[in-house]
């Protein structure tokens, strides 16, 4: 598929795992729906994982969440207003960026940028396609072996630094990574405008400063 003059693929969520990278971070795999042994892994925060598995688990609290909000208000809300797709578009300075692309009355489209985590709920509580940037998928891209029953497609999570996807809720601990990397995760964390996850990487960091004082 081609938009604006750049070529996209379509991907899939293969699913969610917790990550390595830090404390309440979670990988989102996607995978080409081409080739399911080629995938990306993105980093999103607690909130938006379980977002996530909600919908791919279709696991939904009683109130509806942020994004089933969103998909709902254009959805049913707005006449002739429909979500078309979702796309990952760019990835800069370690930040992905994405686009919800909405489709109006007179069928002309509009974008609203959107993290990925986002876009990726509403695309899986809509039921529309996701497509990834394809130079930058295959700028990004990994490569799992596929196992010949095809249950699972990807063979050893450990090559991604990921463990186990049966709890969304394990965390890892902060002392594996140094002061450089930590200060990387609290940069993304606050353009992510995950100011949770911001505070406790913060309060990880004056911890080791006061450290090194004594």
């Amino acid at each position: 598929m081609r938009i604006n003059d750049i070529e996209y693929l379509e991907v899939t969520v293969f699913d969610v795992r917790s990550s390595t990278q830090a404390m309440e971070a979670f990988s989102m795999i996607l995978v080409d729906k081409a080739n399911i042994t080629h995938y990306v892994p993105i980093i999103i925060g607690l909130n938006e994982a379980r977002a996530i598995l909600g919908e791919l688990h279709k696991r939904l609290p009683q109130r509806p969440l942020t994004h089933a909000l969103f998909v709902d208000l254009i959805a049913n809300n707005i006449p002739d207003y429909n979500i078309e797709f979702v796309s990952v578009n760019e990835f800069s300075q370690g930040i992905y960026y994405a686009s919800i692309v909405i489709q109006t009355p007179t069928e002309t489209y509009f974008e609203v940028d959107a993290r990925p985590s986002d876009a990726v709920a509403i695309a899986l509580c809509a039921g529309v396609p996701i497509y990834f940037n394809k130079i930058l998928f295959e700028e990004q891209m990994q490569i799992a072996v596929k196992s010949p029953d095809y249950k699972e497609e990807i063979s050893s999570m450990s090559d991604l630094g990921i463990g186990d996807s049966s709890s969304v809720t394990a965390k890892t601990e902060w002392g594996a990574l140094s002061i450089t990397e930590l200060k990387e995760l609290l940069q993304n964390a606050v353009e992510e405008e995950n100011y949770e996850l911001a505070a406790k990487i913060q309060e990880e960091i004056d911890k080791r400063d006061k450290t090194m004082r004594r």
